[in-house]
């Protein structure tokens, strides 16, 4: 093996989005954003409109319901969003040759086998992810977000990268053969 590509797969994708839109579907029912207001016949002479209420629980208040509504809404359609920018743009998702590592996600840049310190793995809740620690991060350019979400990725999986194959056409296994296979004997 020379070469290890790991790229989007469009129906994971897909199948993602259209969970995402399924919540963002409950958050609108949750807000009662969709519901008509009710507007009595004039024969009544009056100019009252009846607005539903949103979805109710006799367990939580209206306002949480109707917080968490909103929530499901940005949260989910920012995850639809992000994954149909995913589909549209099927660069991979991660290179490994003898040379190194390309992770586009966060250098365009290969890293070079010299530069990462240590590869691991982390779980949280079932889901895996592979962690690369970086001998200098500061070598690679990055936005001002991104370097923000680098110490919190830092902080939480205790490494500079942390690369999830969840919707791509390869496995976690599947990379951590390759980088045994790939990387330089010490």
């Amino acid at each position: 093996m020379n070469e290890f590509v790991a790229r989007t797969q469009p129906l994971k994708v897909v199948l993602g989005i259209v969970i995402a839109l399924g919540f963002v579907a409950i958050g609108v029912w949750m807000t009662g954003i969709l519901d008509k207001p009710v507007t009595p016949p004039s024969a009544y002479g009056t100019d009252l409109t009846i607005y539903p209420l949103p979805a109710s629980s006799s367990r939580y208040p209206d306002w949480l319901v109707i917080s968490m509504g909103w929530v499901c809404i940005f949260l989910f359609g920012g995850m639809a969003v992000l994954g149909a920018i995913r589909l549209t743009n099927p660069a991979d998702h991660l290179r490994i040759n003898r040379m190194g590592i390309t992770v586009p996600s966060y250098t365009d840049k290969p890293i070079a086998w010299s530069d990462i310190t240590d590869i691991s793995t982390w779980s949280h809740r079932g889901q895996k992810s592979l962690v690369i620690k970086l001998r200098d991060p500061s070598r690679f350019h990055r936005k001002p977000l991104h370097r923000i979400l680098d110490s919190l990725n830092r902080g939480l999986t205790g490494g500079d990268i942390g690369l999830s194959m969840t919707g791509t056409n390869r496995t976690l296994k599947q990379t951590l053969d390759a980088i045994e296979a790939l990387r330089p004997k010490a």
